[in-house]
């Protein structure tokens, strides 16, 4: 999905980060289809969550192959100021939650011997409180290196199959819920943007703490899944989040039982200090050590981005492949779990499609992600 801008003459691009089953599906819970952007979109379910079709579809050679990929889509226009509307629901918040199906992995000192050089000159001068963040990281990613304990273990690759066949993934997390099985991700990873109901993506899986190829808890496939109206029918950057609700495994259980989950914050505003944005991307901006087959991370703090313009911003230089992944305020080591405030969605991009800046852009988790998340969590 791309939109092209003009700013002083130059022709930009703002571009999703990461895109790319074909079980049959029909409608999903009833969900209200108010006309509002805000509002949760019609969403889909799988007719065959059990039967190991999907599971079957997505060999090592399919997952090793799919891309992070631009989706192009209906719905894009030339304009500086996508339609938003004016949040009045109520803050929600939730707090994350442990393991309690499974033994969690004691942490161990975090390695750093293959880490990112020193962060840019515009990070912050000193290393956050140690237990939130394991090491200095700014806007430059860092790799994370504590694979087998949270967030690690709730955060993972969303692989899925696209209206045309093509093959891709993004990132995402476990996020607390009614069911227990619910992954946040951005609206492009589950739906091309625009068109309607026809354009939602199929085969769906979720592998947490995804490391170069290994599945250390298994993978889990999709149930259920919506986004909002503004992505769903117009490609809306402002509206581009989305849900997920995955069926228990049978060895396992609930996936949030079995590796945990991240909490939430919906509705709070803007401005947040020392998020953590984590993702596994395959590119980035100035980056060439990026592969896709691994966490990464960077800490900042994020901002509105204009008094007319509510989505949000991070300096942060990952790319395709970390659609999806969690914006987390007050992440804390000693317990696992932070909030959810954002995700990684967009960033502007030149003519030859690289980006032009620091900036990570996420849409405003306000009414939006408040209605995805009632619509999906008891899914």
């Amino acid at each position: 999905m791309t939109i092209r801008f003009s700013r002083s003459g130059v022709a930009l691009t703002i571009t999703a980060l990461a895109l790319s089953g074909t079980a049959a599906f029909g409608s999903g819970p009833a969900v209200a289809r108010a006309e509002s952007p805000a509002a949760a979109a019609g969403g889909v379910s799988n007719a065959e969550p059990t039967s190991g079709r999907i599971d079957d579809f997505w060999t090592a050679e399919r997952i090793a192959a799919a891309p992070p990929a631009d989706a192009p889509g209906p719905g894009a226009a030339d304009r500086d100021a996508q339609d938003q509307v004016e949040n009045t629901l109520a803050p929600v918040s939730a707090p994350g939650t442990p393991p309690t199906e499974r033994q969690a992995t004691p942490e161990a000192a975090p390695d750093t011997t293959d880490t990112a050089p020193e962060a840019e000159p515009n990070a912050p001068e000193s290393a956050p409180d140690t237990d939130a963040s394991p090491a200095l990281a700014g806007p430059r990613a860092e790799r994370w290196h504590r694979q087998g304990s949270m967030p690690a273990t709730s955060i993972g690759k969303l692989y899925f199959v696209r209206p045309d066949g093509a093959t891709g993934y993004c990132s995402g997390s476990v996020i607390a819920s009614a069911n227990r099985n619910t992954v946040w991700t951005a609206g492009h990873c589950i739906h091309q943007g625009g068109g309607g109901t026809a354009n939602y993506f199929h085969d769906v899986i979720f592998i947490p703490d995804a490391d170069n190829g290994l599945e250390p808890h298994g993978r889990w496939v999709w149930r259920y899944m919506t986004t909002t109206n503004g992505w769903a029918n117009s490609g809306n950057f402002s509206y581009d989040l989305a849900a997920v609700a995955f069926s228990p495994q049978a060895a396992r259980g609930n996936l949030s039982d079995y590796v945990g989950s991240q909490g939430y914050k919906f509705g709070f505003g803007q401005e947040f200090q020392n998020v953590h944005a984590f993702g596994y991307p395959q590119d980035g901006y100035q980056r060439t050590d990026f592969t896709g087959n691994d966490l990464w991370y960077c800490v900042g703090n994020t901002h509105r981005v204009s008094d007319t313009d509510d989505r949000m911003r991070i300096e942060c230089d990952m790319f395709h492949g970390s659609s999806g992944g969690p914006w987390l305020e007050d992440l804390q080591l000693s317990r696992g779990w932070g909030y959810i405030i954002g995700i990684n969605s967009h960033r502007y991009v030149d003519g030859n499609g690289n980006p032009i800046d620091i900036y990570m852009y996420s849409p405003n988790h306000g009414d939006a992600a408040i209605n995805v998340h009632n619509a999906v969590s008891n899914a």
